[in-house]
């Protein structure tokens, strides 16, 4: 396969991306012709996409050239990992970059119509998709590393469910980011009325190792999805994640997003309101430790009329670490009796601790209700103070004052994964010791 060269592109070396790449990474895959057609077409979209612009408040806090792969050459995971199992989900899959994906699913969510293949496996679902909502497959928000996901992607998952359908128990879905290059790609698309939970976890991974992913959602009239997002990378691993969600009329959208591990990590989630009456909620935390840096970019577009919108999202950041966020919402000129919510709270933990914050409004009509908020702030000593009163000593009332500034997007995960999350801040916590006194 291709070079480890670089393209020099302004401030940014690219991987290499020629037409020999493309078609030896169609070949690994086993993909049809129209897939191998629309990975050509992000080929061209990725090598005439501009380069972040560091100047722009999007790219001002992270520099692109730490999240891209040197290379997109096929190195299938080496790590040999236990097949997944379906028990206490509608399905559980592993994927790994190289690879397809290892499925488990239940007999009876089969039954109901769940459909849950390999991307290579559903050219006529994603024919079907785009015809029904009449969209090219260039998303004109598309930049640089969703051409390059779209374009080099080395592992790649659908999930349908047909319309109706209610999934009681969720899809989860683990994507291990060990390897130098992994470029996952996830399409899930709800049926007319259908009902389902997405897990989508990041996890793994070696110093080194680079993620470039991108998740496309999709819920239909009716359709109520919940997609959670977690980002538990081992130490070294630096990325980028890209979710998009389309939710057309009356339907329910939620995105969970939680940032704990890696080195460096740039997230952008996007919602289309496309259909009248449909909404969109968004909640996320971050927890930063160490040199940790997040960057977190979410977008509510409301397209339709009497759509509504809400961002919750919390950031906690310790020793070095920072966090930053840029949340935009933009209500356009049809878009008229649109409700939309956008609160940023950060929680600085020490003095060498970072949080920025830049929240967006772009009205395009007057009949609507909007507003935004952020703080930065450390923690408040006369809560602190307030439970030591009650018995506890310095480090548990910090602690407790911590997990409950977490507490509403703890609540809002399946119970089996805000045990694994919680575990996670428990352990961040303890480290807070001797630090309230």
């Amino acid at each position: 396969m291709a070079s480890t060269e670089h393209r020099e592109a302004g401030t940014v070396r690219r991987p290499s991306l020629g037409g020999e790449d493309v078609a030896a990474l169609s070949r690994q895959a086993g993909e049809g012709p129209a897939l191998f057609a629309r990975r050509r077409a992000a080929a061209d979209r990725y090598l005439a996409a501009a380069d972040p612009d560091r100047v722009t408040h999007l790219w001002r806090f992270t520099d692109p050239a730490n999240l891209l792969p040197e290379s997109v050459a096929i190195s299938a995971a080496a790590v040999p990992h236990a097949a997944p199992h379906a028990e206490g989900a509608a399905a559980r899959v592993l994927m790994l970059a190289g690879l397809r994906p290892l499925i488990a699913t239940g007999l009876k969510v089969l039954a109901a119509g769940l459909v849950v293949k390999p991307l290579v496996e559903a050219e006529e679902e994603l024919r079907a998709l785009a015809a029904r909502e009449r969209t090219p497959d260039a998303d004109p928000e598309e930049g640089l590393f969703q051409a390059l996901n779209g374009a080099a992607w080395n592992t790649g998952l659908y999930v349908g469910v047909p319309p109706g359908a209610i999934l009681t128990d969720p899809v989860h879905v683990v994507i291990d980011a060990i390897g130098p290059a992994v470029l996952p790609r996830l399409v899930v698309d709800l049926g007319e009325g259908a009902q389902a939970v997405v897990v989508e976890e990041h996890t793994g991974g070696d110093a080194g190792s680079r993620v470039v992913a991108s998740s496309e959602l999709h819920a239909a009239d009716g359709a109520r999805l919940r997609h959670v997002l977690v980002q538990t990378w081992r130490e070294g691993v630096c990325g980028h994640l890209t979710a998009r969600t389309r939710a057309d009329r009356n339907a329910d959208a939620l995105t969970v997003f939680a940032s704990f591990g890696g080195e460096r990590s740039k997230v952008e989630l996007a919602t289309d309101l496309a259909g009248e009456g449909a909404r969109s909620e968004m909640i996320g935390v971050v927890m930063g430790a160490g040199r940790q840096r997040f960057d977190h970019h979410t977008r509510h577009r409301h397209l339709a009329g009497r759509t509504w919108s809400n961002i919750d999202f919390k950031a906690v950041a310790d020793a070095s670490s920072r966090s930053s966020y840029t949340g935009l919402i933009r209500i356009e000129q049809d878009a008229r009796g649109s409700e939309a919510y956008q609160e940023n709270r950060n929680l600085l933990l020490t003095g060498g601790s970072r949080a920025d914050s830049i929240p967006e409004l772009e009205i395009l009509n007057q009949d609507v209700s909007c507003s935004h908020g952020a703080t930065v702030a450390p923690v408040d000593p006369e809560q602190v103070f307030y439970l030591q009163s009650r018995g506890l000593d310095p480090d548990e009332a910090l602690r407790l004052v911590v997990r409950g500034f977490l507490e509403k997007t703890f609540s809002s995960l399946p119970a089996d994964l805000r045990e694994r999350l919680e575990a996670l801040v428990g352990a961040r916590l303890a480290a807070l010791q001797g630090r309230a006194s």
